[in-house]
C-alpha cells in the first residue's frame, strides 16, 4: 500500500513520466492538487482521466491541509496517487503530507503504522530555466510574490533580491496564484463563497516590485538599468486560441511598456467611465478601481497571453553567451545589449 507523490510536469497530462503514468494506473484512488499550480489546458480534468484512464479527484488547499488523515488512510488501505503540477515537492504543504505519513496511525492499530511514500519527480519551472539562457548555477534564492490588498502588503521578498543582487546572482520570482480564496467580508459574515481564481501576471508582478523598491528606498531594481526575463506558460504548445510559451527579454521598463495603453485608449478608457458613473451614479470608487484593473489584466492577456507567468530578474554574474542569449529573446529596439554592458560590464 503506497502514497505516490507523482509530478505532472509543466504543461497539460502528457507531460507525465512513463514511471508516473505506471502508479497512477495501479492506484485506487487519483487526486490532484489544484491550489499551488495548474495546467494550461481549460479540460484538464477530463483529458488526465482519459489518458490515465482513473477519476480524478481535486483536492483543493483545504483538502490536503484538513483532510490529509483521510488520503492517508485511503493510502494505509490501497495505492493512492497525489498528483502535483511540476515537482511533487515544490510546495512544503507536500513536505508536510510526507511528515504525516510517516507518522500516520491506522484507526485498527494502537501504534505508528507509516503509510510507504514514494516520490516520482518530474520537471518544473526551476528545470525550465534554462530556457531564459541564463547558467542556473547563476541563481540565488527564489521568491514568491503575493497580490496586495487594501490592508496587506507584504514585501519581505525584497530583501531577499537585495541579497541575490549583492552577489551578482539573478533572481527567480513566482507570481501569486488566488484559488477558492473568500473575500475578508465575506468570511467576517460567515458566508462561504469563493472569489473567481486570480493569477498574478507580469504587469502586476513587475509594478509590485517597483512599488516595494520605491517605498523602501533601495538602490536596485532601476527600472530604466534592471535587466529580466519574463516567462509565459513554459512547456506549453500552442492550441486552438490558447497561447505556447513566450519568453521576452528586456528592461523592467521596456517590459511593463508592451501593455501600456495608449493615449488614444487613454482617452477612451476614461470616456468609457464617465459614461458607466452617468449610468451608475452609486458606483463607488472601489468598483471604478475594478473596472480599470479588468482593463490592464485584459491588455496584459493580449500580449503576455494566459498565465502561468514567471519573472526573472538579472543578476551581475553576465556572462557573454548569456548576454547573447538574451538578445535573441528581445523585441526590437531593446536596450538589453546595452544595459547589459554599460550597467552589468558584460558584452556578447
Amino acid at each position: 500500500m503506497v502514497l505516490f507523490l507523482v509530478g505532472l510536469g509543466l504543461a497539460d497530462e502528457q507531460d507525465i513520466t512513463l514511471k508516473g503514468l505506471r502508479a497512477v494506473q495501479s492506484c485506487d484512488k487519483v487526486y490532484l492538487e489544484s491550489y499551488t499550480s495548474i495546467l494550461f489546458v481549460g479540460d484538464f480534468k477530463a483529458r488526465m482521466e482519459s489518458l490515465y484512464g482513473k477519476e480524478v479527484t481535486l483536492a483543493h488547499r483545504e483538502t490536503v491541509e484538513l483532510e490529509a488523515d483521510d488520503i492517508l488512510l485511503n493510502a494505509y488501505k490501497g495505492n493512492v496517487a497525489f498528483l502535483v503540477v511540476g515537482d511533487p515537492l515544490s510546495a512544503t504543504t507536500h513536505a508536510d503530507l510526507i511528515m504525516r505519513a510517516r507518522s500516520f496511525q491506522a484507526p485498527d492499530s494502537d501504534s505508528v503504522t507509516p503509510v510507504e511514500v514514494r516520490i516520482i519527480h518530474n520537471a518544473s519551472i526551476t528545470t525550465a530555466l534554462g530556457s531564459s539562457g541564463l547558467a542556473g548555477y547563476n541563481f540565488g534564492q527564489t521568491i514568491s510574490v503575493p497580490f496586495w490588498t487594501e490592508g496587506w502588503r507584504p514585501d519581505s521578498w525584497l530583501e531577499r533580491i537585495g541579497e541575490n543582487m549583492g552577489l551578482g546572482l539573478h533572481t527567480l520570482c513566482l507570481s501569486d496564484i488566488k484559488v477558492r480564496e473568500q473575500s475578508i467580508e465575506d468570511m467576517s459574515r460567515g458566508i462561504v463563497r469563493y472569489q473567481p481564481p486570480r493569477y498574478m501576471l507580469i504587469p502586476q508582478l513587475i509594478r509590485q516590485l517597483l512599488a516595494a523598491a520605491k517605498e523602501h528606498k533601495v538602490d536596485y531594481l532601476n527600472p530604466d538599468r534592471t535587466l529580466a526575463i519574463a516567462l509565459c506558460r513554459m512547456g506549453a504548445e500552442s492550441e486552438g486560441d490558447r497561447r505556447g510559451e513566450l519568453i521576452v527579454a528586456g528592461t523592467l521598463t521596456e517590459l511593463l511598456s508592451y501593455t501600456e495603453p495608449t493615449p488614444e485608449q487613454i482617452a477612451q478608457d476614461e470616456k468609457d467611465d464617465d459614461a458607466y458613473e452617468e449610468e451608475n451614479p452609486t458606483a463607488s470608487e472601489k468598483e471604478m478601481d475594478e473596472r480599470r484593473e479588468a482593463r490592464a489584466v485584459r491588455r496584459a492577456i493580449e500580449f503576455w497571453g494566459e498565465p502561468l507567468h514567471t519573472l526573472i530578474l538579472v543578476g551581475s554574474r553576465l556572462h557573454p553567451m548569456e548576454v547573447a542569449y538574451g538578445q535573441c529573446l528581445a523585441r526590437p529596439g531593446s536596450r538589453w545589449a546595452e544595459v547589459a554592458e554599460q550597467v552589468y560590464g558584460c558584452r556578447a
